[in-house]
């Protein structure tokens, strides 16, 4: 006969409950206590299993239940089955972080530096937690969040996100700044005009190999463009290009004012409307009950105090 296969028989699982409870117990009434049946009804439900698997399963002797062979068979293989099941619906285990655990992020250079107080946090709080930062190649890596290859993709985004598998958390807002050298020729200004920002070459920061940013985007809707002389993946490394250069670059404001000074940069306030950047914390919506990650969040939450 080919094609043949095991088909689990149709049986209500209360039924196989009930069998073990009785199995284990010998007692119709510490079964029926246990299960929270009336002793008729646990009578009731023990016939009808009687039936279904066409055997006495259990024959009373001196007030015991006692199994019969095939009984005692069948409990071989229900009473593990049941105890499985029962330990694959309990909920997790609660995370324990004095294990050595590893959560590996995504992120982009720029959100890797933002992390910085959470690395200090950690290293001073919880020596057995590794933090694995690895590069995030796309913007919101669903599959990897879903698979389990990352715990969390730490990135930004200037609107509001619909997703239906992906979760975030935000974590802090920014503006945006216009770098230039100290040398530049306007340097000067207090205040920098289109006119001017459109006459120079940019930096463009690309994390995901993009053509164009948020400034061409807003630009365009002016009908206007600006041209783009350099372009780089990394926010950390764009503003070393501007010493000594003629280029603008315009850049995370919380950054530019930690490296203005040492790389002698004067920051002007960009002469167009450019909304403020979010970065935000992503998940899968499938592992937002994982004790792990809800944990991590929970510090996370706590120590940006979200």
């Amino acid at each position: 006969m080919h094609g043949e296969h095991s088909v689990l028989p149709n049986i209500d699982l209360n039924l196989l409950k009930l069998f073990a409870s009785l199995y284990q117990s010998g007692s119709v009434s510490k079964t029926a206590q246990e299960l929270n049946l009336s002793q008729s009804a646990c009578s009731h439900a023990l016939t009808r299993l009687r039936q279904r698997l066409d055997d006495d399963l259990f024959i009373r002797i001196e007030n015991e239940m006692v199994p019969t062979v095939f009984a005692q068979q069948i409990a071989q293989s229900v009473l593990p089955a049941l105890q499985l099941l029962s330990n694959g619906l309990t909920s997790s285990e609660p995370f324990n972080a004095n294990h050595s655990t590893t959560f590996t992020i995504a992120t982009t250079d720029y959100t890797a530096w933002c992390l910085k107080p959470l690395v200090n946090h950690f290293s001073a709080q919880y020596p057995q937690i590794n933090l694995r930062f690895v590069s995030l190649e796309q913007r919101i890596p669903q599959e990897a969040l879903k698979n389990g290859t990352l715990d969390f993709a730490c990135g930004f985004s200037h609107q509001q996100e619909r997703s239906e598998s992906v979760v975030d958390h935000l974590w802090f807002e920014d503006q945006y700044v216009t770098a230039v050298s100290k040398q530049h020729p306007i340097a000067q200004y207090q205040q920098l005009t289109l006119e001017h920002f459109l006459l120079y070459q940019h930096i463009l920061i690309a994390p995901w190999n993009e053509t164009k940013g948020i400034v061409d985007i807003m630009l365009a809707k002016m009908k206007k463009t600006r041209t783009i002389a350099v372009t780089v993946p990394h926010v950390l490394i764009a503003p070393h290009y501007l010493t000594q250069s003629p280029y603008l670059l315009t850049l995370p404001k919380t950054y530019a004012q930690q490296i203005a000074q040492p790389l002698e940069l004067t920051l002007l306030a960009p002469p167009l409307n450019i909304p403020s950047y979010k970065i935000k914390l992503y998940l899968h919506k499938t592992r937002q009950n994982d004790p792990r990650l809800t944990w991590f969040i929970d510090q996370f939450k706590r120590f940006f105090a979200l």
